[in-house]
C-alpha cells in the first residue's frame, strides 16, 4: 500500500527536512568554502505558492535578506536583465563577490502516498501542489493545450512554453514528471544565467537545486539535485549525506 513514506523512498531518496537541507549546506559552505552572511547575497527562486516560502525564510534566517527569483512553479523568468540586478546587489570582499542560488519546483504528498496533495490553513479539505503544474498537466489530460502567450496569464503561458521542451514527445506526464521537468528547466536556465553574468576571475557561487516536498500537515522537506560551489574556478560537489 502507497504511503507518504513508499513514494518518498522511490521518487524523492535522500530528501531531508527542509530546515535541516539549508542548516547543512550553510554550514559547509561557510565553514569549507568561504563564504558567510557578510559577504554573501543568497538568491531564492521558488513558486509563488505561499507553501513554498519556507525555505526563503530559512534561507534568510541563515544568509540575511534574499533576492528574489521567483515565479510559477520556481521556473526562472527573470532573465537576464534581473538576473544582472543581483549582480549588482551583492557585497564585495576582497575584490570578490559572493552568490548562493537556492532554487527548487515543489510538491505535495499525502499521507496515502496521494501526489500533489497538500493542505491549506483555514480552508477545507485538500488542495494542489504545485497548482499552476497541475493546471498544466489537466491541460496536457484533456488533450487541449493552449500555447499561444495570453497577455493575462503571462507566467502561465511562459511556463508551458519552457516546459514542453522538457518532455519527451508523445508521453503524457505525471506530476512527477512534470515536477522533474521543471527541476530541469530551472536547473538549466540558471547555469545559462550565470554563464552569461558571472565570472569566476571575480565572483565565486554555490547552486543549491533540488525539489521541495509538503509532507502531511505541509511539513517541508528538500530532496537536493544540483549541489554545488565554484570558489576561484575550481568546482566542488556539496555532498549531504
Amino acid at each position: 500500500m502507497a504511503s507518504f513514506e513508499s513514494v518518498m523512498a522511490e521518487h524523492y531518496p535522500g530528501a531531508l527536512l527542509e530546515a535541516d537541507f539549508v542548516d547543512r549546506s550553510s554550514r559547509l559552505l561557510e565553514e569549507e568554502r568561504g563564504f558567510s552572511m557578510d559577504n554573501t547575497l543568497a538568491c531564492v527562486g521558488v513558486c509563488r505558492d505561499e507553501l513554498g516560502s519556507s525555505l526563503p525564510h530559512a534561507v534568510q534566517a541563515r544568509w540575511g535578506w534574499t533576492f528574489s527569483l521567483s515565479t510559477l512553479a520556481g521556473l526562472l523568468f527573470l532573465g537576464r536583465t534581473g538576473f544582472a540586478a543581483a549582480r549588482r546587489h551583492a557585497p564585495i570582499a576582497g575584490g570578490r563577490e559572493r552568490y548562493l542560488f537556492f532554487v527548487a519546483p515543489h510538491i505535495g504528498i499525502g499521507a496515502g502516498g496521494e501526489i500533489g496533495v497538500c493542505s491549506r490553513i483555514g480552508r477545507p479539505g485538500t488542495s494542489q501542489a504545485c497548482g499552476a503544474l497541475c493546471a498544466f498537466l489537466g491541460e496536457l489530460e484533456g488533450g487541449r493545450l493552449e500555447l499561444a502567450t495570453d497577455p493575462g496569464d503571462i507566467e502561465h503561458s511562459l511556463l508551458k512554453q519552457r516546459l514542453l521542451r522538457e518532455l519527451p514527445f508523445g508521453r503524457l506526464p505525471s506530476l512527477i514528471d512534470l515536477t522533474r521537468a521543471a527541476y530541469r528547466a530551472i536547473t538549466g536556465d540558471l547555469e545559462t544565467l550565470i554563464g552569461q553574468a558571472l565570472d569566476p576571475a571575480e565572483n565565486d557561487w554555490a547552486v543549491l537545486a533540488g525539489i521541495q516536498i509538503h509532507a502531511p500537515g505541509n511539513e517541508p522537506w528538500f530532496w537536493p539535485g544540483a549541489c554545488y560551489s565554484e570558489v576561484r574556478g575550481r568546482r566542488q560537489e556539496i555532498s549531504l549525506a
